[in-house]
């Protein structure tokens, strides 16, 4: 096919696809004549494809050739990848030996220039130089306040040196067999655990590609956090199994589909605030209705990965309250929404039941283990409330039935 004929296949073609004028003014700056990019694209080369030659440099004459067949002409090298103008000489070193190099100590130059609003919707990595023709990558959270906290940084490099694995570093072989009820009252507790873990974790992994690249340790950290809550549903349902007992009846769902119909990540973040308040100080006071060794290690390592996940959730709304002063109001629609839907959980008796029963002790002493779970509720309530105000929010219309938890 000649040239001629090429450009009036290209014309039928692409009337749809408009070439941007800059294209036109390279292609003729290098020699290209008129027609040929209607051309390339007739012969099935995207625009994107062009873009790349014309940044590369190639002139009229090579490319003309390329198109009629001469691809030896079109492969000259020609370097031009080695001449952006990116930021080099840089050299980063470890702040701390023991620590290593951590991606904090990446953040140099202009490398660590963590904007406000990213605006590239491509898959650029922060700091690397932009091609002239990208494909929007899908992203839709740009602003940095929706999304940062400072902590992610360190949070990262903490979560990954404290890993744990379930089937290692967990004491299987002191479990000991448990009374009927209380294997079943276990078992129940596992099983709701287990299923809030999963699901929170597909939670984060769904909003995750929302997120531009510009904010990538913030995209790490969430990774660490959506891996320590698989390890944990894994962990549960372990714990389930292995003691003579099995899974009890799915948990309820009520705060579950809330989360769910998060609209936006700032809903999301609130919801979640509530419920991860709540379960950091259910395990960080596991000793009180752990029945053996594994149950109190796991809470243990539990707590351990859930207060990092609540340092971000602190220091994140802390610094979207800062930028978006405007949005404390909203931020007390969505905490209401989810008390209501936590309070709802706490009374379904396969919630409520199996923890009096391991605070009291057994089926016999629940009375008592209401006392004990009362007590555990309202620290529950209190701790959210002072994690709010470390967040610098003041919480407005607390839902009633947590205030009368508190008010005991």
């Amino acid at each position: 096919m000649s040239t001629g004929e090429a450009l009036a296949r290209a014309q039928a073609s692409i009337s749809t696809q408009e070439i941007p004028q800059e294209a036109r003014d390279k292609a003729r700056e290098l020699g290209w004549e008129d027609g040929l990019i209607e051309a390339a694209l007739g012969k099935g080369h995207s625009l994107q494809e062009v873009w790349q030659a014309l940044r590369a440099g190639v002139d009229g004459a090579s490319a003309k050739g390329f198109l009629a067949g001469d691809g030896a002409a079109f492969l000259r090298p020609e370097f031009n990848w080695m001449r952006v103008p990116t930021e080099w000489g840089i050299r980063a070193r470890a702040s701390d030996p023991q620590l290593g190099l951590t991606i904090g100590d990446l953040n140099v130059g202009t490398y660590g220039d963590v904007p406000d609003v990213w605006v590239n919707r491509s898959e650029i990595a922060r700091g690397s130089y932009p091609n002239m023709m990208n494909e929007d990558m899908g992203y839709t959270i740009f602003d940095k306040a929706t999304v940062w906290a400072d902590c992610c940084v360190p949070l990262y490099e903490i979560a990954i040196r404290d890993r744990w694995i379930s089937s290692t570093d967990l004491p299987w072989a002191s479990l000991e067999p448990l009374s009927g009820d209380m294997e079943k009252a276990v078992c129940q507790l596992m099983t709701e655990q287990a299923e809030r873990a999963y699901f929170t974790g597909a939670l984060w992994s769904g909003w995750l590609p929302a997120i531009s690249y510009g904010y990538l340790e913030l995209k790490l950290f969430l990774s660490t956090v959506i891996y320590d809550l698989a390890r944990h549903s894994e962990a549960f349902r372990k714990r389930a199994l292995s003691n003579g007992g099995g899974l009890g009846l799915q948990a309820p769902t009520d705060f579950s589909r809330c989360a769910k119909e998060a609209r936006s990540f700032v809903e999301l973040a609130a919801t979640l605030f509530v419920q991860d308040s709540m379960l950091l100080t259910l395990f960080e006071n596991g000793d009180g209705f752990a029945q053996n060794e594994v149950e109190r290690e796991l809470y243990r390592l539990v707590a351990r990965d859930r207060r990092r996940m609540m340092d971000y959730h602190v220091e994140r709304l802390k610094h979207f309250l800062f930028k978006a002063p405007e949005r404390r109001e909203e931020q007390n629609l969505y905490f209401g929404k989810a008390e209501g839907r936590m309070f709802k959980d706490w009374s379904d008796a396969a919630v409520s039941e199996p923890l009096a029963m391991l605070l009291g002790g057994g089926a016999a002493k629940i009375e008592a283990g209401k006392e004990k779970l009362a007590e555990l509720r309202r620290l529950q309530v209190q701790n959210y409330l002072r994690d709010l105000e470390q967040a610098t929010f003041q919480r407005k219309g607390l839902n009633m039935r947590m205030q009368e938890i508190v008010a005991g």
